[in-house]
């Protein structure tokens, strides 16, 4: 017999999972778009310039927009 601990361990156990498959579901791969996310130069392969500055440019301005609250 569950006491209302139990029952309330399960209900949290049951909500982190509820919340980390939403998280998991919103994480989808960037779509290749033949230009570079960073500087839209025209790229062949990728998604970003070689070299890792554009990258790394882009990955900041992510950073700071989620936590402006402003997700893209």
């Amino acid at each position: 017999m569950s006491d209302d601990f139990d029952r309330a361990s399960d209900r949290e156990i049951a909500d982190r999972e509820l919340s980390i498959a939403q998280a998991r579901a919103k994480n989808q791969p960037i779509k290749f778009t033949g230009f570079c996310l960073s500087c839209n130069e025209r790229l062949e392969i990728g998604r970003f310039c070689s070299g890792g500055e554009c990258k790394e440019d882009w990955e900041r301005e992510q950073r700071m927009a989620g936590i402006a609250g402003k997700w893209r």
